[in-house]
């Protein structure tokens, strides 16, 4: 072979190996970094405030990248924003959050946060608020629970307030298997029974930012046992026995085994216990506790 086209050809190798040595260390992506970590380091400046939410997109974090390197950051789950207003409630974060920003770059991002402090008022639009670790164990064991899992987002405030705030696992909607499962998760944590019930809650905030909720209404399924054949009779009753709703509507068993979904509007009714109590006319044939 030609010792000059030889040359030409081990050159060529070099030049060609060199340059995907070159491009596949420019494609490399950096390391991942917390973002307490990297505001300790000043390789980032944040301003964290509330945009006035209590839950989902709830916090405005304005990050600037001060490096002339990316950056890749992880805001984690668990991540708790504190108002500068001790009066206002603390939010915490339930997934993990990346965001990548390129040298010297400022970026906004909105982070989806939930409201662990139902008594205090909700935070006020464009107050500052502090990045901390939470310290409730059980909340971290829930932002564990969920990682990697399809969750209903619109389970999340309710599932941190039961923890939280010691609010009803019946209060969480859950209609898919993911979401069934992790109320029953919420109720293992909290130590509540999971309720037959949901009960979804109606959250009003006054002008001064203080929350009022209430009852929307009592849906679940209703399972049980009676003669074939039996008329069915379904009153509403306080737990001190007044019945309050009476049907004038009887349903026929067409088996033994009867179950159907209950529903009922309870807007406006008074906060307390309640029953359901299904009978034939004379005996009781199964009743239902639920709250309001």
């Amino acid at each position: 072979m030609n010792s000059n086209l030889s040359k030409s050809l081990k050159i060529g190798s070099i030049v060609a190996v060199f340059t995907l040595f070159s491009s596949f260390s420019e494609n490399v992506t950096p390391p991942t970094t917390n973002i307490l970590e990297a505001v300790k380091s000043k390789s980032v400046a944040a301003h964290v405030t509330s945009n006035g939410k209590h839950s989902g997109y709830s916090v405005v974090m304005n990050l600037t990248n001060v490096t002339s390197t990316p950056i890749h950051l992880i805001v984690p789950a668990g991540t708790t924003y504190q108002p500068s207003n001790d009066d206002e409630q603390t939010l915490i974060q339930l997934e993990d959050q990346l965001i990548v920003l390129s040298p010297k770059q400022t970026k906004s991002t909105n982070i989806a946060a939930f409201c662990m402090e139902a008594s205090d008022r909700c935070p006020t639009a464009s107050s500052e608020m502090k990045i901390v670790p939470t310290t409730n164990k059980k909340l971290t064991e829930l932002t564990t629970y969920i990682r990697g899992k399809s969750i209903a987002k619109t389970a999340f405030q309710d599932a941190v307030w039961a923890i939280s705030d010691g609010h009803s696992v019946s209060n969480i909607t859950a209609e898919d298997p993911n979401t069934i499962a992790f109320r029953k998760h919420v109720a293992t944590l909290t130590g509540q029974k999971d309720t037959w019930f949901t009960s979804p809650q109606n959250v009003q905030i006054d002008e001064n930012g203080n929350f009022q909720l209430e009852t929307k209404h009592i849906r679940g399924h209703l399972e049980f046992v009676c003669a074939k054949g039996a008329y069915v009779h379904q009153d509403i009753h306080k737990a001190n026995g007044d019945i309050i709703f009476k049907s004038d509507k009887t349903m026929q068993a067409r088996s033994g085994n009867v179950g159907y979904t209950f529903h009922i509007q309870v807007k406006g009714w008074e906060k307390g216990d309640y029953y359901i109590n299904l009978h034939d006319g004379t005996n009781q044939i199964a009743k239902y506790d639920f709250k309001v």
